[in-house]
């Protein structure tokens, strides 16, 4: 199948540029929550963090400048629009994640009781989830077919890391060696990083979404 958007070289580049840069801001916001379960804000958590708020300020840096070639390019309105969406959902990831970790670091949250290897089996789902949307939007803009492909098996994922958060969530629950207020510390972490694999299926939808238009 041909190109689907004609001679747009330079926003899909963009593209890759920005899905690379929000992943990195997403696995550093992973790694660095992991490590300050383990071993609270250490030096390397600060630098992590550090590392989280480069790459989100560079995509959004990139963002920017994709939403101005949008505009002043020659895209039909519609499809302006859906490639916006689609520029807004992917960013949506790194803001997510940069925010999560700011929360638990501002209010220097204390997570006793979390079970760190099924959280840490979340987050390696959720960067594998990401890496199939990111090879979703590479060939979004080559085979609109094989872009589907990959849409389709963000949901699967997804599904999987809801069934991990109910599991922590019910285990936090049931203990009565820590209070209310804890207890929903922990579940708004939980919560927080199950979220993220919510905002990659949405780009999963912005991409079905653009596939059914252009194919009428």
């Amino acid at each position: 199948m041909g190109r689907l958007w004609g001679d747009f070289d330079r926003i899909e580049s963009d593209f890759e540029k920005l899905t690379e840069e929000v992943n990195d801001c997403m696995s550093c916001s992973f790694q660095a929550m992991l490590a300050y379960i383990e071993e609270g804000e250490t030096d390397r958590v600060r630098e992590l963090n550090k590392n989280v708020h480069t790459s989100e300020s560079q995509a959004d840096s990139i963002r920017r400048e994709i939403l101005n070639n949008i505009i002043e390019g020659s895209l039909m309105p519609s499809t302006r629009v859906d490639m916006l969406n689609l520029l807004e959902a992917i960013d949506d990831i790194a803001d997510h994640t940069e925010d999560m970790l700011d929360e638990i670091i501002f209010l220097h949250l204390d997570f006793c009781c979390l079970d760190e290897k099924k959280l840490e089996e979340m987050t390696d789902l959720i960067e594998e989830q990401y890496s199939k949307m990111a090879k979703g939007i590479e060939v979004l803009f080559e085979d609109m077919n094989q872009s589907l492909v990959y849409a389709g098996e963000l949901e699967e994922l997804e599904s999987k890391v809801d069934g991990i958060e109910e599991e922590i969530t019910r285990s936090v629950g049931r203990l009565d060696h820590i209070s209310p207020g804890k207890k929903l510390a922990h579940r708004s972490l939980i919560k927080n990083v199950s979220d993220t694999a919510d905002l990659i299926e949405d780009v999963g939808d912005n991409m079905e979404t653009i596939v059914s238009v252009r194919k009428g």
